[in-house]
């Protein structure tokens, strides 16, 4: 694996674990089990359905880490699966997919920059909503540049600075 890919996996991982993790840990951790079942409207997805959403995107691409053979019989874009789930079981579903998606990146033998890419991008703008929603919702307001979740921060620890 050539030095620029290694960085890029560097790069992505540090962000999903240190900068996405933590967001979407607090942002859910904000929700009470009705807000984190409301439906908007019609049209749109709950923050459980997003969340949920966004963690089998994170599975599946777990599990092709791991095998790259891996076929998956139908595509995930518009499952948005709501369940019975409550917030504690989903905060622990949280943990368990980004540790698994950590521990598969560490073994790994090739990883397609272009999915790679592709699955930070759907975290990002999935996190995007739930970030938005939940502090709509509730009124809180987060501070994560404050506390350290910046890409000023990201850079100087992945240079070393």
């Amino acid at each position: 694996m050539d030095a620029t890919l290694r960085e890029f996996i560097t790069i992505s991982k540090h962000r999903m674990i240190h900068h996405y993790l933590p967001k979407l840990t607090t942002s859910l951790q904000s929700l009470d089990e009705r807000t984190l079942r409301l439906k908007e409207s019609a049209d749109l997805n709950s923050i459980l359905g997003i969340a949920k959403h966004m963690l089998e995107h994170i599975r599946r691409n777990t599990q092709r880490y791991r095998d790259p053979n891996v076929q998956f019989e139908q595509g995930i874009e518009n499952t948005f699966p709501e369940g019975e789930c409550n917030k504690e079981t989903l905060l622990k579903e949280v943990e368990e997919t980004f540790q698994a998606f950590d521990e598969a990146l560490c073994v790994c033998q090739t990883v397609e920059m272009y999915d790679l890419y592709h699955l930070v991008e759907h975290t990002g703008y999935h996190l995007g909503q739930i970030i938005d929603r939940a502090q709509r919702l509730t009124g809180a307001r987060y501070r994560f540049m404050q506390s350290g979740i910046s890409e000023t921060a990201l850079k100087a620890w992945i240079v070393g600075d």
